[in-house]
C-alpha cells in the first residue's frame, strides 16, 4: 500500500513540561521506525529532531518549526496520523494535507494494532480520536 512512498508522520510534540516534549520526540522517532518497518515507506517527522534546536514555547521558533514541517509535508505523498490524540499542531498539519490533496492514514497501535486506516475526512476519525489544544 505505501511501499516506497514518502510518508509524513503526524504525532504530538507539545507537552506541559520538557520531559513530556522529550517523550513525544522519542515517540515520533518510534513511529518513524515503526511505519518504515511495517509499511516499507520513507518516513519524515520534523518534530522528532527540531526541538533539539528550536524551542516550541517561543512563538517565533514554533512558527519556524511549523514552516519546516510544511516543507517536509510537501515532500511527502501521504500523511500518517499516529495515536489517538490530535494536538493543535497536528490539526494544522492534517488540514494542510487535506488542502494539498495528500493521502491521509491513521495508525493507532492500541485501538487497532497493525492496521492503517485511510482517512477521507474528519468524520472518519472524529469519534475515535481526542482533539486537544
Amino acid at each position: 500500500m505505501l511501499q516506497g512512498k514518502k510518508a509524513y508522520i503526524c504525532s504530538p510534540l507539545s507537552a506541559p513540561n520538557p520531559e513530556g516534549v522529550q517523550h513525544n520526540m522519542e515517540l515520533a522517532k518510534y513511529y518513524l521506525m515503526q511505519m518504515k518497518r511495517l509499511y516499507h515507506c520513507r518516513t519524515f517527522a520534523s518534530h522528532a529532531h527540531l526541538p533539539l534546536m528550536l524551542d516550541d514555547r517561543i512563538p517565533e521558533e514554533r512558527e519556524t518549526a511549523m514552516q519546516i514541517a510544511v516543507l517536509m509535508l510537501d515532500l511527502c505523498e501521504v500523511l500518517i496520523i499516529c495515536g489517538s490524540h490530535i494536538s493543535e499542531g497536528m490539526r494544522s498539519e492534517i488540514q494542510t494535507a487535506f488542502v494539498k490533496g495528500k493521502d491521509i492514514y491513521w495508525y493507532d497501535s492500541k485501538m487497532k494494532p497493525g492496521e492503517l486506516m485511510k482517512v477521507e475526512n474528519w468524520r472518519d476519525i472524529d469519534d475515535e480520536v481526542q482533539i486537544y489544544t
